[in-house]
């Protein structure tokens, strides 16, 4: 029923366009990933946050030796054990700063890589359905308007609204989308006419 409606819309043998962006934000998957990969980012930083409240606390020990090992009070054995008690504490303070470093790193690479295999899954997806619809169709070429040149310019600088297929192509994306629940809002009109 699409094919006929987007058919009717944009005779056999035309060229159409899409809005690719506008496709993939309401894409019902998207948002779906979107969030798994936030939970991640929330899970990392959380992780991230733990590691600099405890390199902040052994900046701060690390301090607190290095104003002892110098106290006149001390003899000079004493200032020595300080001074290697600091040398080692900033070793330590190294080792951390080093760890907390690559897991910055080493996660933000995870992140980056788990968002663009989101994004290449979902364009894929949208792919194969803009390819088979549009053959199914007739159109001999698809425009994606959301596109802009080098010069920062539109790519598609004009064209009719009878010629888009972005709404059927949303459709056919979401027509198996998962139903949501909203129990409370049938039970409020049946109220309501009591």
């Amino acid at each position: 029923m699409l094919v006929l409606t987007a058919s009717a819309q944009a005779p056999s043998g035309r060229i159409v366009t899409i809005d690719l962006n506008k496709v993939f934000t309401e894409y019902y998957k998207t948002p779906i990933a979107s969030g798994k990969i936030k939970d991640t980012a929330e899970s990392f930083n959380k992780d991230l946050n733990e590691m600099v409240d405890n390199y902040k606390k052994e900046i701060e020990e690390l301090n607190k030796l290095r104003e002892e090992q110098d106290k006149p009070e001390y003899t000079a054995e004493v200032r020595e054990q300080k001074r290697k008690a600091v040398s080692e504490k900033l070793a330590e303070t190294q080792k951390i700063q080093r760890d907390l470093e690559d897991y910055r790193t080493s996660h933000g690479k995870i992140l980056q890589d788990q968002q663009l295999r989101m994004r290449q899954t979902i364009l894929k997806e949208i792919q194969d359905v803009i390819d088979k619809e549009s053959r199914d169709a007739g159109y001999q070429l698809v425009l994606d308007k959301s596109g802009t040149t080098g010069n920062g310019v539109a790519t598609v600088l004009f064209s009719q609204d009878s010629l888009e297929i972005t709404d059927d192509i949303i459709k056919v994306l979401n027509k198996n989308q998962p139903k949501t629940t909203e129990s409370s809002k049938p039970a409020e009109k049946k109220d309501d006419k009591k």
